[in-house]
């Protein structure tokens, strides 16, 4: 959808509409006023569905959370970003400040959408396996994992990979490791093999099969127990005794939209195998197992309470 396709008016309402039901002083009236309000006619639907998809990067974020978020974006990805939710009119309730990490995912060698998984083969035989919304650059006998998560395997006739990554870096052969980019550290877990961490700020470790470890800038944290490989990897989402909250934010990591997930319910627990394929029939269903009520405002909008 083109910003020029979407109405001033109605992007300045979606905008408004936007910060209030994200609020925590949102109420079930200001939820059937918005509803009316997305109801009324085809320019309201156009905007917020426009407004809902910038938004979905920082589903079941506060303000503060969304703005270190969105700062921590590269320029040419949060300049884009800017001008489209400046045209909708949102980016004065999120406040933006300057500055940004030399990481460039927008611009990455390869890249997947929301909900997206994908493999990429290299010339040594190795795999490297992405998962949703994830962009690595690769060079010979070198990844540089700049956003999201990653399953690698190196099987033995292949050479030694080098994985790079804001803290530290991975060396490995004739292994099976994964690892994640969360905002300020990584995390490691080895399920075949063994891998070389190296920091920078710290000596350097080593993580065998079964061992899983944080890198962070400053060094590697205590190994700890690694049982099982990533249920993403067969499609499931696998929740043992997750808080609500922490479950809805990895849910959200697979559909485009927002959730939010209100705090009186936040700490319910709950454990399962749950297929990533269809998100909202796996929302839809949580009143079966939680004493939760879920509001699908749109596709794009639901909060659980």
């Amino acid at each position: 959808m083109m910003e020029s396709d979407i109405d001033r008016q109605s992007a300045r309402e979606a905008a408004a509409w936007l910060t209030q039901l994200m609020s925590e002083e949102a109420s079930d009236a200001d939820r059937e006023n918005w509803r009316r309000w997305y109801q009324a006619k085809p320019e309201n639907e156009r905007a917020w569905r426009h407004i809902a998809a910038f938004s979905s990067r920082f589903s079941l974020l506060n303000g503060a959370a969304a703005q270190r978020s969105l700062s921590q974006l590269p320029n040419p990805q949060r300049r884009r970003l800017l001008r489209s939710l400046a045209a909708i009119g949102v980016v004065g309730s999120v406040g933006i400040g300057s500055g940004a990490l030399p990481w460039r995912p927008w611009l990455a060698d390869y890249r997947t959408a929301v909900g997206e998984q994908q493999t990429v083969a290299l010339a040594d035989g190795a795999q490297l396996m992405l998962n949703t919304q994830t962009a690595v650059n690769v060079s010979l006998q070198q990844a540089a994992l700049l956003e999201g998560e990653m399953m690698v395997n190196l099987p033995p006739e292949s050479g030694a990979l080098t994985v790079r990554l804001p803290q530290g870096e991975i060396v490995a052969q004739a292994a099976r490791f994964s690892v994640r980019l969360w905002e300020t550290y990584s995390d490691i877990a080895v399920y075949l093999g063994r891998v070389t961490i190296l920091s920078p700020a710290h000596r350097n470790a080593v993580l065998n099969a079964g061992q899983g470890g944080r890198l962070s800038r400053q060094g590697i944290g205590d190994p700890y127990r690694v049982t099982q490989e990533p249920g993403w990897r067969q499609g499931m989402l696998l929740a043992d005794n997750m808080r609500l909250d922490d479950f809805l934010m990895e849910l959200g990591r697979y559909r485009q939209g927002v959730i939010r997930c209100r705090p009186e319910v936040a700490g319910l627990r709950l454990s399962g195998a749950f297929p990533l394929a269809d998100p909202e029939r796996v929302i839809a269903a949580l009143p079966g197992a939680l004493p939760v009520r879920v509001n699908m405002l749109s596709k794009y909008f639901i909060t659980v309470s």
